[in-house]
Order: structure tokens, then C-alpha cells, then sequence
């Protein structure tokens, strides 16, 4: 993939006059037009053999001169050699009827001599520009079919590497390469514009010949901003043909131009061009193992072909004490247990995908938790980059930070939450006690469907009402158990039972506590009074 670089273009002046050549190299400014002066020539013939050893982008030449003209020197040139070289035609005035017939060999210009700076720069300026303009076209093209081939040699479309290929893309001295995928790391909330991948892409094919003074083929685009291209022993050269070497050189400095984190994936090393669809195949693979290193290494194929990936959900369990932790607001236990479930993804070596759907999991109960307390997710300044998990590419050590930074946010605003909306609720929880006081419930059961933090709905409550939570429902009952006593028959275990008590001898024991007497003492005294 080679880039259009702005370069001087080469001239040669063909005059046999000595004095001519030398006024005309000192007349026009050459590098303000474009161009640099590579050789001269004092006839057709000498300019022949320059020209043909030279290859330069421009000939200026005199028509009338000895051994061979300047006409049929552009004759030779354009019609034997089919030299893609310009022409601008030198001519006095009784000359011109000789310079039309060079239009047919597609001559630039016929400037008359004696010569004006301004009339020959004016020319030479203009003639730079369509000389970029054909190189851009012609670079463009070539760019185009060797993309078209490099696809179809990661594709396995290609068994047989044909000798023209084989020039195109300069392998004679190649004797094995990898199929390398460059993963830009970076939250993508919105669509990528066009510009900034070509951009990348550029960044990546000039670092590349920067570091090995060779150019790659092309580079194809992957999904997210992941960038794949074949590197040869060529690239290897400056590295003892080292690939880690080279690797790691690249990812520094891409990173440093980037300013953004880069993983590099490398595939299996192949010895043949039609066997570049293994190498790429193995690279694909290797994207698994992203966060197998929390160093974010180049991960290398040959190395982890072995290894099991895993393809699961973290326990249950896990969720849950996050979640109490963050309701409880204990910061300390938070991070014990974030860096318990990102220890278990390292462990057990959890796919890429497996990870984001576990942390997306517990983004989600997180916001559910926020709606049932009447909040608003979106007031969380760090749940942007957890919402576009699933499109971008972040480092296991980014991942990790992005995740604590909204556990620990998203905590302090269910803390504000709960105290807004606390007060209001205790009440509410007072009267569903009072209603359901004779079932089976107790704090954690009634914290839970009230989306409070239980040790937090048990201080509420004390606070509020003067009483604890376990005192206030015993109270309950036992002033609903003397209620049946003094207006039913029922047997005594019957009433424990009616009023929430699982075990009567436990009822007995609490119904003597508080009125020191058992509940059939009671129902005795009131016969008495009776």
C-alpha cells in the first residue's frame, strides 16, 4: 500500500548549445516549479541513453540539433520505448512548423525561444500539477488491484500465485509471512466517520515502513477499528526477523501516535503467499485470547493455539454480594469483589464476548435498581462507555476501570437516592407490616421488596419509630395472639400459628416475656374476671 508522497520531479535539459542549457538551468527556480534538474544532454543521441537509464518525469529538448533531432528523439522515445516520459519542445520561430508534428507524441508545450521565466514556470507549475494528479490516479488504481488480490489471498481464493503477481506484490525475496490484526482500543458511542479510518490506516501503513523501510500491501478493515495486513520477512530484516521484536516496536509506536491503547494479534507463520488464508484464519482465532495477559501483550498464535477458551457466565452468587455491597455502600468490599470477578475471567480465561455480556449483566442490574428507587441512569457520567461495551475494543485494565468507575459512582447515587426517598417509604413499610405482620416475613424479605439496603432500612426504622424492626413486629403479634385469646376457642398452637409464629413453644416462650404470664395463664385471668 504505497501513499502519494509529494517528491521533485525529474527534468532533463537537451540543447546543443552549451550556453542555452546552462541560461535555462539558471533562469527558471526549480524547486518553486516542482522539479529538480537530473542530467543534461547536448544532443539527441547523448539524451537517448540518459533518458532511458534515468526515467525522468520530464524532457526538455531543443527540435534541431545534431546526430538526432529533437523530434525524433521524442519519436524513439514515445512510438519504440513507449516511454510515459512529458515533453516541452524548445523552438525558434521558423521551427514551429516542425513542432506541430510532435502533437501527435502528445508534447506539453511548444515555448518559443528566446525564453520568459514567467511563460516556462507557468508551464512547469502547471505540468507538476498534472503530472500528482496522474501519479494519484495511477497509485490509486494500482492500490485497487493489489487490495482486490490481497483479498483474495486471505479469502484462500488464490491456489496458484501467477508470475505478475508474484511482481506486484515483490515476493521473489519473500520466504514466509503472518497475517497481523492491529486493534485500536477505544470506546465507539457514535458512528466512525470514513476520514478517521483512513486515517488510522495511514498512521498504520507509514509506521510500518517508517520502522522497516518497506511497504505492505494493503491493509483490510475488521470489525471495530481492527486493521489486518500481511508482514514478510522483508519488515523482519531490522528485527534479526524477530516478530516480537518487531511487534512490540510497532504497538509502542502506534500508541504514541495514537495516544490510544493497541493490541496486535499475529497469526500462524506460513511459508507461501496462497497459504496467507491459514495465517489469517489463526489471527482471527487469536482475538479470544484479548484478555488472557493483563500487560496487554501481542498475543501470538503459535503460543495460544492450546488453550481453552471459555465460553460462560460468572456464578450467581457473585452478582448478588456486588449488588449488596453497593446498596450497603461498603466501598472496601466493592473492589474485593470486583477484583474477584475480574480474577475469575483471567482464571478460567473467559472469551472477550463472555466478559462483556457478565458486565453488562451487572450494568443492567444496576440500572434496575436505580428505576425502582424512581431515579435515572442517565444522570451516571460513567455509564456511556459501559452502554457501548458490546462495539468497542477496550484493554482488560480499561475494562476493569471503566466498570469500578461506575460501581463506585452508580453507588453513592442509590445512596442519595435512598435518603430522598427513605423517609417516605418507611412509612409505607410500616403499614405493610402491620398488614402482613402474621406471614412469614422478616427484614431482609421486606427490604428486599422495597429495593433498600436492609441494615440501612433497619437504622431507618429504629430512627423513625423508636422501636426496632424485630420488637415492633413481635409487638404485633403478641398483641393480635391475646386479641384471638380473649375472642376465639383456638388452641394455643393454633394462635402462634394464625399470628406468625412457625413454633408454638417459641410463641410461649416471647407471649411470656412481655406479659409474664404464658398465653394460657392469660386466657385463665380473664375467666377469672369474668
Amino acid at each position: 500500500m504505497k501513499g502519494v508522497r509529494n517528491r521533485m520531479n525529474k527534468v532533463v535539459l537537451v540543447d546543443d548549445e552549451h550556453f542555452v542549457r546552462k541560461g535555462i538551468l539558471a533562469l527558471v527556480d526549480w524547486q518553486e516549479c516542482g522539479f529538480e534538474v537530473s542530467a543534461e544532454a547536448s544532443n539527441g543521441e547523448d539524451a537517448l541513453e540518459i533518458i532511458e537509464r534515468t526515467k525522468p518525469d520530464l524532457v526538455i529538448t531543443d527540435i534541431r540539433m545534431p546526430v538526432l533531432d529533437g523530434l525524433e528523439l521524442i519519436r524513439h522515445l514515445v512510438e519504440d520505448k513507449q516511454f510515459p516520459t512529458k515533453f516541452i519542445i524548445l523552438s525558434g520561430y521558423n521551427d514551429f512548423k516542425y513542432a506541430q508534428k510532435a502533437v501527435r507524441y502528445g508534447v506539453v508545450d511548444f515555448i518559443l525561444k528566446p525564453l520568459d521565466k514567467e511563460e516556462i514556470e507557468i508551464v512547469l507549475k502547471q505540468l507538476t500539477k498534472t503530472l500528482d494528479e496522474e501519479r494519484k490516479v495511477k497509485e490509486y488504481r494500482q492500490n485497487i488491484i493489489v487490495t482486490n488480490l490481497f483479498e483474495d489471498l486471505v479469502s484462500g481464493n488464490i491456489e496458484h500465485v501467477q508470475q505478475e503477481q508474484t511482481d506486484l506484490l515483490c515476493l521473489d525475496s519473500v520466504n514466509q509471512m503472518n497475517y497481523l490484526i492491529a486493534e485500536i482500543n477505544e470506546i465507539i458511542s457514535n458512528p466512525i466517520e470514513r476520514t478517521r479510518i483512513e486515517s488510522y490506516k495511514t498512521m498504520i501503513g507509514d509506521a510500518i515502513c517508517d520502522l522497516t523501510k518497506a511497504e505492505i500491501w494493503a491493509i483490510r478493515e475488521h470489525e471495530l477499528l481492527r486493521f489486518g495486513l500481511a508482514i514478510t520477512d522483508n519488515h523482519l530484516a531490522s528485527f534479526d526477523h524477530n516478530i516480537l521484536v518487531f511487534v512490540s516496536s510497532l504497538q509502542k509506536k502506534l500508541q504514541h501516535e495514537l495516544d490510544k491503547s493497541l493490541t496486535i494479534y499475529i497469526g500462524q507463520t506460513v511459508n507461501k503467499v496462497n497459504e496467507l488464508h491459514v495465517s489469517f484464519e489463526s489471527a482471527i482465532k487469536s482475538l479470544q485470547y484479548k484478555y488472557m495477559n493483563v500487560s496487554n501483550q501481542p498475543i501470538i498464535f503459535d503460543k495460544v493455539k492450546d488453550l481453552s477458551i471459555t465460553h460462560m457466565d460468572i456464578d450467581d452468587h457473585l452478582y448478588t454480594s456486588l449488588m449488596e455491597s453497593i446498596e450497603e455502600k461498603d466501598k472496601k468490599n466493592i473492589q474485593e469483589k470486583i477484583d474477584l470477578i475480574f480474577s475469575e475471567f483471567q482464571v478460567h480465561l473467559f472469551a472477550p464476548g463472555s466478559i462483556k455480556a457478565s458486565i453488562t449483566r451487572c450494568v443492567n442490574k444496576i440500572i434496575k435498581t436505580i428505576r425502582s428507587m424512581e431515579g435515572n441512569e442517565q444522570q451516571l457520567t460513567t455509564l456511556t462507555p459501559m452502554l457501548h461495551l458490546h462495539n468497542s475494543s477496550v484493554t482488560f485494565i480499561e475494562l476493569k476501570e471503566y466498570f469500578s468507575e461506575l460501581v463506585l459512582e452508580a453507588c453513592e447515587y442509590i445512596c442519595s437516592l435512598r435518603k430522598k426517598n427513605g423517609k417516605g417509604d418507611i412509612y409505607k413499610i410500616k403499614a405493610y407490616i402491620e398488614e402482613h405482620f402474621n406471614e412469614n416475613i422478616s427484614l431482609k424479605s421486606i427490604a428486599s421488596a422495597f429495593y433498600m439496603n436492609p441494615v440501612y432500612m433497619g437504622q431507618l426504622f429504629k430512627k423513625t419509630f423508636g422501636v426496632y424492626f424485630k420488637e415492633f413486629i413481635l409487638q404485633l403479634r403478641i398483641d393480635e395472639s391475646k386479641k384471638l385469646l380473649r375472642q376465639t376457642t383456638l388452641r394455643v398452637y393454633e394462635i402462634a400459628e394464625k399470628v406468625g409464629f412457625r413454633n408454638s413453644d417459641y410463641f410461649v416462650t416471647q407471649f411470656e416475656k412481655q406479659e409474664s404470664m404464658t398465653p394460657t395463664e392469660y386466657r385463665k385471668s380473664l375467666e377469672r374476671n369474668g
